[in-house]
């Protein structure tokens, strides 16, 4: 396949992993790349009323250093590839979890009475952060031990490639949940606005958020779109 950015048939999925750059693209204009990524770049454009044009050209000028991810992580193995999330990704949503609710738990203390959207972008960090927490024990106790056996085995006609599929297909379930989530919290924070009267914790706690956001986003990415495409061999 043509993996150019003005190939019309890629799809958003397909150039984030062939364009790593196009990640701080998609990203600022929260064009969906994980769990919608099967779309075109045209149709996800139009979704969220962007021009293709502009985009594809933003990409093409994106500076490869944009990217977090490290260089070529497609061609790594998926053993390799499951430490890594484990390690940056896991790891962190880990640590930033208590460290975002406190903070939430503080600034709706102080402002939640004459906010509503605060109480409700609490609630929706309480569930995504319950949602991760059981997500990502399920992946590192079942299936990404899996993986690293199916790989271990390199036999297509392996009992395990038929009995992974359900799991993958269950996480990636999870991971639309996790996404609405995060969509509901970007939304009612006007895409992480602080407005004007806010205190430096109301401040620090909308960047924490986005900071949340972003990795969320290339963790999804490297599951959905990398790691569970290698290890499908439909």
């Amino acid at each position: 396949m043509n993996n150019t950015i003005e190939n019309p048939e890629m799809t958003v999925a397909e150039l984030a992993v062939a364009h790593p750059a196009a990640l701080a693209v998609f990203n600022k204009y929260n064009i969906d790349f994980c769990c919608g990524g099967n779309r075109s770049l045209e149709e996800a454009c139009l979704r969220v009323g962007l021009n293709p044009e502009k985009i594809r050209r933003e990409i093409f000028e994106a500076p490869s250093y944009q990217s977090s991810i490290p260089p070529r992580i497609e061609t790594w193995s998926a053993s390799l590839l499951v430490d890594y999330i484990v390690q940056n990704h896991h790891e962190y949503v880990r640590r930033a979890i208590p460290e975002i609710a406190a903070l939430l738990e503080k600034v709706c203390a102080a402002h939640g009475d004459d906010n509503i959207e605060l109480l409700n972008i609490q609630q929706d960090f309480l569930d995504l952060a319950e949602e991760l927490t059981n997500h990502m024990a399920k992946e590192e106790m079942a299936l990404f031990p899996a993986l690293k056996k199916l790989e271990e085995q390199n036999d297509p006609a392996h009992p395990l490639a038929e009995t992974v599929k359900a799991p993958i297909s269950m996480m990636e379930h999870e991971h639309v949940i996790a996404g609405d989530l995060m969509k509901s919290i970007r939304n009612l924070s006007r895409n992480y606005t602080v407005p004007e009267f806010a205190c430096p914790t109301y401040r620090v706690t909308f960047q924490k958020l986005r900071e949340f956001d972003d990795d969320l986003m290339m963790h999804v990415h490297l599951e959905n779109n990398i790691l569970f495409r290698m290890t499908s061999y439909e």
